[in-house]
This record gives structure tokens, C-alpha cells and sequence, in this order.
């Protein structure tokens, strides 16, 4: 039975401070209890650390950074690995009453420019080679004032976070009396068809709201031991990091420089007590090949009990792979930099594989159309989330809008209409499409600027809930109606491409559309492959058994129509991991042109 709502999130208080009235409540209930289990390459014995470390360690961090003039409403940005410094700094500034700008450590230095000068952050804290990078444009940002280095050998002309926090003396814990629409955070998005944006939380939408991902989705509560495989700059890696310890579980964190290994992750679970694990898609594909499971059966998790994912839909086959090995299911869930998990498979929710789950307690999640009214089940709209509720004040699941560099506040609204079409609060849009089924599960389709017409068809059509037959899919493809248009349902190249990963060749598929003088467009599939499977046929042989397998898979006339073959780095991805097809579609517009000068 799920637990109830918790009171502070759905009407919260007029003042909050995750410091003061998170981790330094845990810290008082239990000076015990464990915030954080931490290990890295040149370490794997755990380097536990309590909630009372934290509590006084975040404390001297805000004494230290108002030392060095920081003021309430000024911005820390932060480009920094994994090291326990970067919870303590974050900690410190939300404290503080400033604003907490993470960053990738995988920014390049025009990447950091571009962050710095937006954002116009007075203080930078980094390791060694992001200073080092910074060190290339810092001239070009006027607003930066102080510099902390926080892990590696030592620069000069920087201050020394550990040398400087150890100056600063041990007090009673205290925080700046932030209000609840106080601005707290800003996460850069991903970028996908433009520059990133910047989204502002304020000091509810992420820190205290996340209490509701952590408790419905992560299933987390004290003596939880909980990883999630994020970067710290990425928003999902702040997920983690307010989902575990408002629900006073424990974060397992992992500092490594090494690239991704499915065998190094199944040692890690095998070796640690980990309860909770939460990875993308992209590292599920890979821990599930025939090489992983034989490796899983001599190496099984010591103490895992829930394994989630988010970012993208998982395919059938990784869900049923990963049950095979584990035994264990993978909750998928839904959410974006700019909210809260807002929907996923939760405690007490039957998992329909390929589904995001239901809307999560509380959280004001509809399918809409056009015009802002909620869909019939069934019928495809948008994913939006309730930002303003009837009587005017913001909802605590979305951020306050995207940021301009003057400091206004812009959003992705539309307002919401009562039945008799009088207004009656705002919608937040994801520029998702989904529909949601009797049973009120979520179905993704695809983004709304992701969408292929070819020869009359829209390409796809929305895909079936994945827990019926192969046949009952196919016929429940002609029940499914679009709002958008009386003749074809509206998709991007989600199915296709799903339908091309269940191929045991391919290992990545970005799909477009492409003009076509008869056609209007064609598919075109962008396919990473297993190299051995080169070696052994040739790249036409394969694309024919590709499409033909995708005809099979999704419908014949979605198969991709043009297939090219490339390396792991040709495909265009964001900071984030996340593929770019606007920048796919653009190469191909610049070939398209070229060939015919």
C-alpha cells in the first residue's frame, strides 16, 4: 500500500532549507546514520560518512564561501567529480541562500564559457582539469570573482577548498532563511535542438519535492544504500542525491575516471550492499549481452531489492534479459530536468513493461490537447504538468521557467480550461507525446518536433501497451486515435528505433526523416552495429535483414527506407548522452546540399 502524500510537499512551507531542515534533522534524530558510502579507483574499501558530517562540514562550507563575500542570491557554479567535497560544497550553498550551478566534469572549456557568462556565476569550484579549462577563457567572464579547488594537485592562483574549510571554525549549525520560491538551482538542459537552457528550482521543486521520488519511485528509507549512475552536472544525479537523503536513506557513490564497464557495475553490486540501483537505458543494454550474464551468474548483487531507469523507454527484450539475470524487474520512470520524477512504476503498481507508470501521488499529471483540456484514455496529446493550480500559486513539481541571461523568467505553458472554458491554472510542457490507457499508464510515442510524414503516413503510429500479444498489438494499433488529425496518429522515430535495438546486431539507431521526391520523406536509419557481425556479412546484407526485421517488428511501412552504417562517434550527442537528431537532420541537409553543387 503506498504511503500518503506527504503535506510538506503538496503544501509547503514559507520557508525551507534542505540544509537545515533535511540534513541537519537527520543529523540531530541519529549523529549515526549514514549519509554516504564512498569509493573511487585509487579506494574500494567505503569511506562512510554520517549525516552529522555533512551537517558540519555544509556549515563551515557556507561560513567559508560568505568569507570570500558570497551574498544570498549570488551563483556557485560547480564542475567537479564525485568527491564527497562536492556534497559538502553543494550542501553549503543551499545553506547559504545561494544559487548551485553543476556542471559536467566532461564540459569542455567553451562549454564552461558559455555556462559561466549565462549564468554569470561569481564562484567556480573544480577539480584540476576543469580549472585548467577554465584557465583558457576565464577573461571572458567578468562576473567570476573566486576560484576553489576541490580535488587534484594543486594550481596556482586558486584557492584550496580542504586548506580553507579546515580555517573555518566548528559552530551550532545554521542557514539562511530561504523562502520557498527563493531561487536554489540552475541546470543547464541538454540541448537537443539549440543551445542549453537555463532552468531555475527554486528552494521546494527539487529539493524538498524530490522527497516523492525518492519515496514512491526509489522506494528509499533510512539503512537504504542507493546508486545511481549519473554525472554530477546531469539533473538526474541531483534526483539521487534529494531522493536519498529526504527519505534518510544512503548514497553509494563510485568516483572513477574509467569509461563505463557492464562487468566493473555487476562487480560493484556483487561486492557493496547495495539495495537501490538506478541506471539509464543505455547502460541496461549493456549489462545484459550473453558475456554479462555468464559473468552475473559468478558475481550476483549481494543485496539488491529495486532497480529503476529513466531518460528514454526501455525496449522488451533488455526488460526481460535483466529479469532473467537479476530477478529482479526494472521500474521505469519519467521525469525532465525541469521537474521531478512525475510519473513511473511504483510501489504497488503492476510494472507493464514499456510503460512509464502512472502519474506518481499527488503529482498533477495530464495527457492535454491542443488547447490545454486532458485527453480521453487512449486518444495521444502532450505530457504536461500542472505549474499554476487554480487558486494561482505554483504547483512544488515544476521549476520556475527557463532563465534569460538578464534574468528573466520564460516557460513552456499552456493554459488549462475548465470544462465550461473558463481558465483554470497553467500546464507545464514537456514537448513529450504519450497516451495514457484505461488503466491510466503512460505510453510514449515521441517528441512533439520528432515527427516523419511519409507518403501520407505518419510515422509511427502509436505503439500498443507492450503487455498484450504480438497479434492484439497489431490490431490495437487501428483503436488508437490522434487529436491532432482525424487521418494518422502522430509519433517521431522512437518505435523505429526500438524496433531496430531489439535486433541483436545493433547497438545504437538514431532515425530521421529525409526529403524524398516521391515521398514527400523516407526513414533513415543511423546505425551503430556490432563490429563482429561486420566482420562476418556485408553492410547490405545486413541492412536488408534489418529492414526486414523492422517490418516485422513495427510496420511495413515504417521500416527505414535508407540505412547508413557508422562508429560509435559519428552520432551527435549532448552533454548528457542524449542523441541529437536536430543535428543529424542538419548534416544531412548540408550533404543533401553539397552533392548537388
Amino acid at each position: 500500500m503506498l504511503q500518503p502524500v506527504p503535506e510538506d510537499v503538496m503544501e509547503p512551507p514559507e520557508y525551507f532549507n534542505f540544509a537545515a531542515d533535511v540534513v541537519d534533522r537527520w543529523s540531530e534524530s541519529d549523529p549515526g546514520l549514514l549519509a554516504m558510502q564512498w569509493i573511487s579507483d585509487q579506494s574500494t574499501t567505503p569511506l562512510k560518512l554520517t549525516y552529522e558530517h555533512f551537517s558540519v562540514q555544509s556549515n563551515k562550507a557556507a561560513a567559508l564561501l560568505r568569507k570570500l563575500g558570497a551574498k544570498p542570491g549570488d551563483r556557485v557554479m560547480m564542475v567537479l567529480n564525485r568527491v564527497p567535497a562536492w556534497w559538502e560544497i553543494a550542501t553549503g550553498v543551499l545553506r547559504a541562500g545561494l544559487v548551485l550551478c553543476p556542471c559536467t566534469t566532461l564540459a569542455t572549456a567553451k562549454d564552461i564559457e558559455y555556462r559561466l557568462i549565462s549564468s554569470a556565476a561569481n564562484i567556480f569550484v573544480g577539480n584540476q582539469a576543469s580549472i585548467a579549462s577554465l584557465a583558457k577563457i576565464r577573461k571572458n567572464c567578468p562576473a567570476l570573482q573566486v576560484v576553489l579547488q576541490a580535488d587534484g594537485e594543486q594550481l596556482p592562483g586558486v584557492i584550496r577548498y580542504q586548506s580553507a574549510v579546515d580555517g573555518i571554525a566548528t559552530g551550532s549549525p545554521t542557514a539562511h532563511k530561504t523562502k520557498k520560491s527563493d531561487p536554489a538551482l540552475i541546470y543547464f538542459t541538454s540541448g537537443t535542438s539549440g543551445p542549453p537552457k537555463m532552468v531555475q528550482h527554486n528552494h521546494i521543486s527539487y529539493p524538498l519535492a524530490h522527497l516523492l521520488t525518492g519515496t514512491y519511485w526509489l522506494g528509499l528509507s533510512p539503512g537504504k544504500l542507493s546508486w545511481t549512475l549519473a554525472e554530477q552536472g546531469w539533473a538526474k544525479a541531483a534526483w539521487s542525491w534529494f531522493a536519498t537523503w529526504n527519505t534518510g536513506a544512503t548514497l553509494f557513490i563510485q568516483d572513477t575516471k574509467k569509461p563505463f564497464s557492464p562487468s566493473e557495475t555487476l562487480d560493484v553490486l556483487n561486492t557493496y550492499p547495495i539495495t537501490n540501483f538506478c541506471a539509464p537505458p543505455t547502460a541496461y543494454r549493456q549489462l545484459v549481452t550473453k558475456q554479462m550474464h555468464q559473468h552475473c551468474a559468478s558475481n550476483t548483487p549481494k543485496a539488491l531489492e529495486r532497480c529503476v531507469a529513466a531518460g528514454e523507454p526501455l525496449d522488451e527484450g533488455t526488460l526481460e534479459a535483466w529479469r532473467a539475470m537479476t530477478g529482479l524487474q526494472i521500474r521505469e520512470g519519467y521525469g525532465q530536468t525541469e521537474t521531478i520524477l512525475v510519473a513511473g512504476s511504483c510501489e504497488g503498481v503492476q510494472i507493464r513493461p514499456g510503460s512509464m507508470g502512472k502519474a506518481l501521488p499527488g503529482v498533477p499529471l495530464h495527457v492535454i490537447d491542443d488547447v490545454g483540456r486532458p485527453v480521453t484514455a487512449g486518444v495521444e496529446g502532450e505530457i504536461a504538468v500542472l505549474s499554476v493550480d487554480e487558486r494561482g500559486q505554483r504547483t512544488p513539481f515544476v521549476c520556475d521557467g527557463y532563465m534569460s541571461k538578464e534574468g528573466s523568467l520564460s516557460h513552456k505553458s499552456r493554459t488549462r480550461l475548465s470544462s465550461d472554458g473558463s481558465v483554470n491554472g497553467q500546464w507545464h510542457l514537456t514537448g513529450d507525446r504519450a497516451y495514457q490507457d484505461a488503466d491510466g499508464y503512460l505510453w510514449y510515442v515521441g517528441r512533439s518536433d520528432d515527427v516523419i510524414n511519409s507518403s501520407g503516413y505518419r510515422i509511427g503510429e502509436l505503439p500498443p501497451p507492450r503487455h498484450t500479444t504480438v497479434s492484439a498489438r497489431r490490431s490495437h494499433l487501428g483503436n488508437i486515435k490522434s487529436n491532432r488529425s482525424p487521418a494518422f496518429s502522430l509519433s517521431g522515430p522512437f518505435e523505429v528505433e526500438s524496433a531496430l535495438k531489439l535486433h541483436p546486431a545493433v547497438l545504437e539507431a538514431a532515425v530521421i526523416g529525409v526529403k524524398d521526391h516521391s515521398r514527400g520523406e523516407v526513414v533513415k536509419a543511423f546505425i551503430v552495429a556490432e563490429q563482429s557481425v561486420l566482420e562476418q556479412q556485408t553492410p547490405e546484407k545486413l541492412k536488408k535483414e534489418l529492414q526486414e526485421h523492422c517490418k516485422k517488428e513495427a510496420a511495413p511501412y515504417k521500416y527505414p527506407r535508407l540505412v547508413e552504417f557508422v562508429k560509435p562517434e559519428w552520432l551527435p550527442k549532448t552533454i548528457s548522452g542524449k542523441i541529437q537528431r536536430a543535428e543529424i537532420r542538419r548534416r544531412e541537409r548540408e550533404s543533401a546540399r553539397t552533392s548537388h553543387l
